[in-house]
């Protein structure tokens, strides 16, 4: 209204000096003062249509504060009535408390019970066999809590067989047919055993059961829990050993995440794999030596039983050749030629050995050097991301020491076979040097 008024006074303004632009400035001041400036036709139709539409408004401005007037009383009765609605509503809800009695106890105690197994069924192993349990236990606890209808008989024995049937098949172990999802991601229908709540295996394969449904797990533990799915998912009856899981897949998981032999071989890095490299060489040296001692001992008693005729196809067939090489000779210079020829089938008998000592020796000081170059890795990653996460500092030291573990794998075996060896030895030494010194006693007698 106000942006029509101010442009009604423009237009009239205008239409108005228009006609006497002409006039003389005085003359138009003179009659402003004295107020006998006429309005122009033009200007008169203006003003007319401009009231004409002004009483247009003020119409529609009654019409609506008439409507106003009826919405606002229709609002106050509709209160009104909410208020009695709610009033009413409350005396019901007072009833319905009195008419339940012993009731509501009773719905408490079933809301509670079907929450919590609804809780426990979602990651049961028994849900595997029989899935939709949870499902039919929330609909049971979404009716309980609508004020306006109630359980039935029928309901109320559903959620105590549940219940029931969960206590009994924790003490079974069933075998089913169920979609199981692959390690690879596909999904096949396989046979599957279940023991108890605890535990869930299928073709050399543990399970888990979640959300998704049965799945395979990642990673698979060692061969000997493998063995024993085995048996049981091959058994008919009888009797069968299987390692229970009674935390319900922590332990599982653990030994999942165990690392195997050769995870823990490949944490030494190249120090770890050089020293059990050095050591199988070692190894097989050490078990070659013995096999040739225990050959070359035979042989030298079996040379020591028929001294007259010497062989050169052992020591003490060769020591003795010297003796009879030398008929009737000076003793000392037999007793002299006899030491050589034991002095030179010594080194043919020693040979190795001292390999085998150092490698003993010096396996658990790589160890140890292994180690130490692993706590300084560790403690560069502590200075990098900090201290905070002990698992950082557990990981980095386990690997430190598989170093040293591995030194010690090495030279303990490795010494027990380098004692083997070397009193093989020292016995077919002892043989020889006995020989020897039987002969120089004979020619002495001779």
């Amino acid at each position: 209204m106000k942006r029509l008024l101010i442009l009604a006074a423009a237009l009239t303004a205008a239409i108005i000096i228009a006609p006497v632009q002409a006039q003389n400035l005085d003359q138009l001041l003179e009659q402003v003062r004295t107020g006998t400036l006429q309005k122009t036709k033009a200007a008169a139709d203006l003003e007319k249509r401009f009231r004409g539409a002004g009483a247009g408004k003020a119409g529609i401005v009654s019409a609506l504060q008439t409507q106003r007037a009826q919405l606002e009383a229709r609002s106050e009765a509709l209160e009104n009535q909410f208020a009695t609605n709610e009033e009413e509503l409350n005396g019901l809800r007072s009833l319905r408390e009195r008419e339940l009695g012993d009731l509501k106890e009773l719905f408490g105690v079933i809301q509670q019970v079907t929450g919590e197994s609804e809780a426990a069924f979602d990651t049961s192993n028994i849900s595997a066999q029989f899935p939709g349990r949870s499902a039919k236990f929330g609909a049971i606890s979404k009716k309980i809590n609508q004020s306006n209808t109630l359980l039935t008989a029928g309901e109320i024995e559903s959620v105590w067989r549940e219940v029931f049937n969960e206590i009994v098949q924790q003490g079974k172990v069933s075998k089913f047919n169920t979609t199981v999802a692959t390690a690879a991601g596909d999904k096949e229908e396989r046979s599957v055993t279940r023991v108890g709540v605890f535990n869930l295996v299928s073709e050399d394969a543990y399970l888990t059961y979640g959300a998704g449904g049965v799945a395979e797990l990642p990673r698979q533990p060692d061969g000997r829990f493998i063995g024993q799915a085995n048996d049981l998912m091959g058994a008919s009856g009888g009797t069968v050993g299987f390692s229970v899981d009674p935390t319900k897949g922590t332990l599982l998981g653990a030994a999942v995440e165990s690392p195997s032999l050769m995870e823990r071989v490949d944490q030494g890095g190249p120090v770890g794999y050089i020293i059990l490299g050095v050591g199988l060489l070692a190894a097989l040296i050490a078990i070659y030596k013995i096999v040739t001692l225990m050959g070359i001992a035979s042989a030298v008693q079996k040379q020591a039983a028929n001294p007259g005729s010497p062989s050169d196809k052992n020591p003490l067939g060769r020591v003795l050749k010297v003796a009879q090489n030398n008929p009737g000779g000076d003793t000392e210079a037999l007793e002299l030629k006899l030491s050589e020829a034991i002095m030179k089938e010594t080194p043919k008998l020693t040979s190795w050995l001292m390999f085998l000592k150092i490698v003993s020796v010096v396996a658990p000081l790589a160890g140890l050097l292994g180690t130490v170059l692993g706590m300084i890795e560790t403690f560069q990653s502590i200075t990098l991301f900090g201290a905070g996460d002990p698992k950082l500092m557990a990981g980095g030291i386990s690997q430190a020491l598989v170093t040293t573990v591995c030194g010690l794998v090495v030279a303990i075996p490795i010494v027990l076979l380098h004692t083997a060896a070397a009193s093989k030895a020292k016995r077919v030494e002892e043989i020889l040097e006995e020989q020897s010194a039987g002969m120089v006693a004979r020619q002495i007698e001779g």
